[in-house]
């Protein structure tokens, strides 16, 4: 097993407690885990807006402090999503990014990278990706 001192997982909606369980028992125990949403804002808004931390991830949180998970909230406003994953998670100094990433379908696989694969390839952090149905 690994140890590692902090542990970034960035979600942009709920995630069964035990899903974030399963992926961080990989790890040796004593990580501090952050949880990072991003409220994405479109150009014509100022980036000054601001943001409140939803009641999901609140919750979220404090279901996996009750597991015995030290577990922080960020939340952060960006226009791009994966630039705000690469700058908190150098900024931060974290020494894993845990994705979850949904299968892609139809045009989705065509068009473009996803979130994940952008913070992979624009970071120096190590990501673990964890594909969900």
């Amino acid at each position: 097993m690994v140890k590692l001192r902090k542990v970034l997982l960035p979600l942009k909606d709920r995630v069964d407690a035990r899903e974030i369980v399963a992926a961080l028992s990989q790890l040796e125990g004593g990580s501090e885990l952050t949880i990072f949403h991003v409220v994405k804002v479109p150009i014509t808004t100022p980036l000054d807006v601001e943001v409140n931390t939803p009641e999901w991830l609140r919750d979220l949180a404090q279901e996996l402090r009750s597991m015995g998970i030290p577990t922080r909230v960020v939340v952060a406003e960006a226009r791009d999503v994966a630039d705000a994953i690469v700058e908190e998670a150098e900024e931060g100094k974290y020494d894993l990014i845990i994705m979850f990433k949904r299968r892609r379908k139809g045009l989705g696989k065509v068009v473009g990278r996803s979130i994940s694969e952008r913070v992979a390839k624009a970071t120096r952090r190590p990501v673990m990706t964890i594909l969900r149905e």
